[in-house]
């Protein structure tokens, strides 16, 4: 998991009570309405302290909820990351969870030579690959990403194939600018400067220890 942080500060009500429901849906094995709470999670930690998004972000639609920037993920909430992760891993048995994500992505690194700058349809990243977010061909993946309905909400997913929402919403302007229709991350490139950010938070969670 992401720290084994004890005596943390306890949440505001709200989100105490979002991270019971996800509780409940992970129990019952709920995978997508799971990743689609924990996204909105990630989302409300950020824009509560953004004066004017909240208000915002109540009146979206979920069609057009706002996304999370690299920057956005660079400066996650540390104690929230780890009560997800801690939510995910335990229902799934280690299987999903940041904390799967991020031990993928490390070990991708250590093992493959992949230069981040190459971005077309012949070199996905490797971690994309890893937990099965790529389109997958009879001879070999591309590096289009798969539409968020094609994912596998079940445990027959590869490790860390989820939670997957924070990464798949995205402006519909920036879906179009790497290849994709419209539809998030879903057919288009994989946006590599968001995958950093994120595993980088992660990690560097996991040294500050909450």
């Amino acid at each position: 998991m992401l720290s084994n942080a004890s005596n943390r500060p306890a949440f505001h009500s709200s989100v105490e009570e979002s991270l019971g429901e996800l509780s409940l849906l992970l129990d019952e094995q709920d995978w997508e309405e799971a990743d689609r709470l924990t996204a909105d999670l990630l989302l409300d930690a950020v824009v509560q302290n953004q004066p004017g998004e909240t208000a915002l972000l109540q009146e979206a639609t979920p069609r057009h909820r706002p996304h999370l920037t690299t920057e956005d993920l660079a400066a996650l909430p540390c104690q929230l990351l780890h009560a997800l992760d801690d939510r995910w891993q335990r229902a799934s048995g280690g299987h999903f969870g940041f904390s799967a994500q991020l031990q993928i992505y490390a070990a991708t690194l250590e093992t493959i030579d992949f230069d981040p700058a190459l971005r077309n349809w012949s070199t996905p990243h490797p971690f994309f690959e890893e937990v099965g977010w790529l389109m997958l061909f009879p001879l070999r993946p591309i590096g289009f990403l798969r539409f968020y309905s094609w994912l596998d909400f079940d445990l027959e997913a590869p490790r860390g194939h989820l939670p997957a929402l924070w990464y798949w919403r995205v402006p519909r302007i920036a879906s179009l600018q790497m290849g994709g229709l419209l539809t998030g991350q879903g057919g288009a490139f994989g946006d590599l400067a968001r995958l950093d950010a994120m595993m980088l938070r992660l990690s560097r969670c996991h040294q500050l220890g909450g």
